[in-house]
């Protein structure tokens, strides 16, 4: 008896570690992994940020060179995703136009760190997602639920306001906001909140 205890517990442990590397189970409808996919464990405030032609500035410190990045568009009404890596951090307002003399001491005041982009496509202003970015219809989806989620920006009397929502635009607490100081007046266009 001892040895048919035995054998049955060796047997057990050993199908029970075949499995450990097996893949994800398949959708019985489409044949694909599960819809949900793991959302990153770095919070959204270091892996989002704003970009300004081939500059990020984003709350991250420790980005290394090569590191993927997503960028959406907001030149145009239409979402466009940018796919780009990361060249490196940056001091150069050559590079960074948020580091221009009149403009530099703010935006560095509020906590960003730059870094040159090397990107698909030429682009005005956007926000930047770091690291894998899971694209669904209509954008990207950064908090695993299935839907995309809605990046808006928007001009203060003084700079760029940066948002992304989860519903509706402007309504409630965005996932993630940033601003960007440009040093001139501008015409405020931002909705009320």
């Amino acid at each position: 008896m001892a040895t048919r205890t035995r054998w049955l517990l060796v047997l057990t442990l050993t199908c029970g570690c075949g499995r450990q590397g097996a893949s994800p189970p398949q959708s019985a409808s489409t044949g694909s992994a599960p819809a949900a996919a793991p959302v990153s464990v770095v919070p959204l405030a270091q892996r989002i940020g704003w970009v300004d032609r081939s500059c990020l500035a984003i709350a991250n410190k420790t980005l290394s060179a090569g590191a993927a990045i997503t960028v959406v568009s907001l030149d145009d009404k239409s979402t466009k995703l940018l796919d780009g890596r990361v060249l490196g951090i940056t001091a150069s307002s050559e590079k960074c136009p948020a580091l221009l003399a009149d403009r530099r001491s703010s935006n560095v005041a509020e906590g960003w760190s730059f870094y040159e982009l090397e990107l698909a496509a030429k682009v005005n202003l956007g926000i930047g997602v770091i690291g894998e970015a899971r694209r669904v219809e209509g954008g990207l989806d950064l908090d695993g639920d299935g839907a995309p989620e809605k990046f808006t920006q928007c001009a203060t009397s003084e700079g760029v306001s940066f948002g992304v929502w989860r519903a509706t635009p402007y309504r409630g607490v965005p996932l993630w906001s940033g601003y960007y100081y440009l040093g001139y007046d501008t015409e405020a266009n931002c909705p009320p909140q």
